[in-house]
């Protein structure tokens, strides 16, 4: 999913934060063959980083990742993993 402060993005993060890109600071990818979440850099200007580790390569994302784009730190939370995925049958 890419993400961004412009409103067309599929994440909009449009809350103030000028320092983010309008499109594509980074992208979230979900794997559903492993059931894994991963992020990495849109290649804009800005670093984004997990915690305080720069995102260089895809990185596999895990629940409640501190992920910070320009000023803003966002938590990771999943709504589908290892357990669960929008895919299983009942």
């Amino acid at each position: 999913n890419s993400n961004g402060r412009d409103p067309g993005q599929r994440v909009s993060l449009s809350f103030g934060d000028e320092v983010i890109s309008r499109e594509e600071p980074a992208s979230v990818t979900y794997d559903e063959e492993s059931r894994r979440f991963y992020i990495q850099h849109g290649g804009k200007a800005n670093l984004i980083r997990i915690g305080a580790q720069p995102v260089l390569v895809p990185t596999e994302l895990k629940t409640n990742d501190r992920i910070r784009i320009g000023k803003t730190t966002l938590r990771f939370v999943p709504c589908c993993g290892p357990e669960f995925t929008w895919g299983d049958e009942a």
